[in-house]
This record gives C-alpha cells, sequence and structure tokens, in this order.
C-alpha cells in the first residue's frame, strides 16, 4: 500500500517538474524571440534551449546556491512528511515550489540578470 502511494507521488511530482521545465522553455523562446518561430536560426534555438534547460541548474548552483538549498531541503521534507503521512497536496505543494523556482530562475536568466 505504502509503496503504490510513493509511486503516485513520484509520477505526479515528475509530472509537475516535467511541466515546469516545458513551461521554462516556452518562456525562454517567447521573451527572447517574439517573431516567427519558424523564422529563428537554429543556432539560436539551440542557444535558447540550453539556456532555459541547463542555465537553471547553473545558476541555481552557482549562484544562487544558499537560496537553492532552502528550496531543496524544504521541498525534501515536505515530500517526506507528505508521503509518510499520505497527504498527496503536501508533496504536490513542494514539487510545484521547485517548479516555480525554476521559472523563477529562468525569468531571471531571460532578464539578463547573470550576464
Amino acid at each position: 500500500m505504502h509503496s503504490r502511494f510513493f509511486r503516485r507521488t513520484i509520477i505526479l511530482g515528475s509530472t509537475i517538474l516535467a511541466a515546469s521545465v516545458i513551461s521554462g522553455v516556452a518562456l525562454m523562446f517567447w521573451r527572447e524571440y517574439r517573431q516567427d518561430l519558424t523564422a529563428m536560426p537554429a543556432s539560436t534555438a539551440s542557444d535558447l534551449l540550453v539556456q532555459s534547460i541547463a542555465g537553471p541548474f547553473y545558476v541555481g548552483l552557482a549562484w544562487l546556491w544558499p537560496v537553492t538549498l532552502f528550496v531543496l531541503f524544504a521541498s525534501v521534507m515536505m515530500v517526506y512528511i507528505g508521503s509518510r503521512s499520505r497527504r498527496l497536496w503536501l508533496s504536490a505543494t513542494a514539487f510545484v515550489l521547485v517548479g516555480l523556482y525554476w521559472l523563477w530562475m529562468v525569468k531571471l536568466i531571460s532578464d539578463g540578470a547573470f550576464d
């Protein structure tokens, strides 16, 4: 019974995080290249893709590591408590928190905060 609940939590969390990454990619493309996306050069598209996927990892570990550690610690504790007490909403909130942190870092990168 516990493993089924844990699997559901991980599937829900993975879905939320994947939606955040996809939203971050869409946000980066929309903010940086509002023209016709079919006219975008391939090199620009690959640069924006790398910035929106690998950029938050770099920014989170190199520049914002105290905030990143706090967000990750808080979310791990929320997922642990949520899985122990079988509160799916608590675990989902933790994954949403990490997803919003990801989107915030993508916004900072697209605003040029780390140039």
